[in-house]
């Protein structure tokens, strides 16, 4: 699991002259997941998605969308390192609930020695959207340790092992996230809270789930909750590059909800994100957190080859150029360089 965390974690190098080694690395911690696939014991539809999901990183990496690739990988990197910590623990399962105890309190005590490793990395200066990485992956440690336990000790043992993995597989995704050496990214900006969005924004997701077709749209409401939780708890503990991650996430999500699918003009779309897109890279602020949400637009309205976008696709880089992108200028309004 050690072995993946890390290896997965070298994808963060974003820097142009570096681009060329993030590649290689990237390249490789592709190679190194097709195998996990075949050395663990992995669900088919897992075995699809991270399949679609190595697909996906080659792709974006031939464009140079190194955050996107990233963004793109962290959850099957989740997934295989929760599935190897569980069959590490197969003579903790067999032995029951002391050994169990036993063994969840070890796991503590290595999770807070490496917790110390991620402030030691504290004072790097990293590109936003990789501090926002790192906090995001970070701050939901706590829950899977003992949530972890509590489904293991009350439900299911398995299943309880297996969702406890994912708090060291979200500290060592953290802990590599600040290690990574970038050159020195352009000017920072000075984050506030994010309170006030996430609140107009939980206030409208509210309003319309109570008019919204539940049984189809319930699995969709979820998510977007969890997320605008996690996003608070962010926000609560002053971890604004993460909390805004979370907000843009989330309108996304909301807007994925809200919008149908409209007859926009392709030509039309595709002029409008590249402008985005300069407007993103040409100013001297860093904007990467914003970069990645376009990276998202720009590879839904450019399929390879001849294809056409789906309108699926269309609606995603429509709500990401209409409302998230948008909402990141205004809110970076009151923010000061």
């Amino acid at each position: 699991m050690r072995t993946l965390c890390s290896t997965l974690c070298v994808i963060l190098l974003s820097s142009i002259c570096l681009a060329q080694d993030a590649a290689k690395q990237i390249s490789a911690a592709t190679i190194k997941i097709e195998k996990q696939l075949t050395t663990l014991k992995v669900p088919d539809d897992l075995v699809r998605q991270c399949t679609n999901e190595i697909a996906l990183v080659r792709s974006h990496l031939k464009l140079g969308y190194v955050y996107l690739s990233l963004y793109t990988i962290r959850n099957c990197h989740i997934e295989l390192a929760s599935l190897a910590f569980a069959a590490s623990k197969g003579d903790v399962q067999e032995q029951g609930a002391t050994v169990f105890e036993e063994d969840w309190r070890k796991l503590g005590s290595v999770l807070a020695e490496k917790e110390k490793t991620v402030s030691d990395h504290g004072s790097k200066q990293l590109p936003a959207v990789i501090v926002a990485l790192a906090d995001v992956s970070q701050i939901q440690v706590k829950q899977y340790y003992q949530s972890g336990r509590l489904f293991a000790l009350n439900s299911n043992m398995a299943e309880g092992i297996y969702y406890l993995g994912r708090a060291p597989a979200s500290l060592d995704f953290a802990i590599f996230c600040r290690g990574l050496q970038f050159s020195k990214p352009k000017s920072t900006m000075k984050l506030r809270s994010l309170e006030p969005e996430l609140t107009k924004l939980e206030t409208m997701v509210l309003r319309t789930y109570k008019s919204a077709d539940i049984s189809s749209q319930q699995s969709q409401y979820n998510r977007l909750n969890s997320n605008l939780k996690i996003g608070a708890e962010l926000n609560k503990a002053s971890l604004f590059e993460g909390a805004l991650l979370k907000y843009l996430e989330s309108k996304l999500y909301f807007g994925l909800l809200i919008t149908t699918a409209e007859k926009e003009d392709l030509q039309h779309l595709q002029a409008r994100s590249k402008e985005a897109g300069k407007l993103l890279t040409t100013e001297k602020a860093d904007h990467s957190i914003a970069l990645l949400f376009w990276q998202m637009a720009e590879t839904a309205l450019n399929q390879p080859g001849s294809t056409q976008p789906t309108p699926a696709q269309i609606r995603r880089a429509v709500v990401i150029l209409n409302d998230v992108l948008p909402s990141y200028f205004d809110y970076m309004k009151g923010s000061q360089q």
